[in-house]
C-alpha cells in the first residue's frame, strides 16, 4: 500500500470521499450491522496509520490528515455522548486514536502500543458487548 492510498482510505473513514458509506463515521451516524464490523474499520484506521507514521515526523504534518483524524475523534465523542449502543466500545476506540495520535505528534518511538494491545487491555469489556 501507497501512502497516497492510506491517505485516501484515512479520508473515507473520514466521511470525504465518494465511498463514505463504507467508513467509520458512518457506521456511527447511521449504525453498524454488528460490533465486530464497528471493530473491522477502527483498526482499519491504523493500517493506514501505521502505514502514514512518516507523516507525523516532518516538519510539516498535512492539514486534512489531522482534520480527518479530528472528524473521527470529534464523531466518536458525539456517539459516546448520546450513549447509543455500544458507546463503551466507542469510547475506547477514540482513547486509543486519541492516545496515538498525541504519540505520533510528539515523535514517540512506539506509538501504536495502545492499539497493538488493545485486544487484551480491554479484552473483558470488548467480549461482554460482543456477546450482547
Amino acid at each position: 500500500m501507497t501512502k497516497a492510498e492510506a491517505r485516501l482510505k484515512i479520508a473515507l473513514h473520514a466521511g470525504r470521499n465518494d465511498n463514505f458509506s463504507e467508513g467509520y463515521i458512518y457506521a456511527l451516524r447511521y449504525g453498524f450491522k454488528n460490533l465486530p464490523e464497528l471493530q473491522q474499520k477502527f483498526e482499519e484506521i491504523f493500517v493506514y496509520l501505521k502505514e502514514l507514521k512518516e507523516s507525523f515526523y516532518s516538519p510539516e504534518i498535512e492539514r486534512e490528515l489531522l482534520a480527518d483524524l479530528n472528524e473521527i475523534l470529534y464523531e466518536s465523542i458525539l456517539y459516546i455522548s448520546n450513549k447509543k449502543l455500544d458507546y463503551c466500545v466507542v469510547q475506547i476506540f477514540a482513547e486509543i486514536l486519541s492516545e496515538t495520535l498525541v504519540y505520533l505528534l510528539e515523535n514517540a518511538e512506539y506509538p501504536f502500543e495502545a492499539f497493538d494491545s488493545y485486544k487484551e487491555n480491554y479484552d473483558d469489556i470488548l467480549n461482554r458487548e460482543i456477546k450482547q
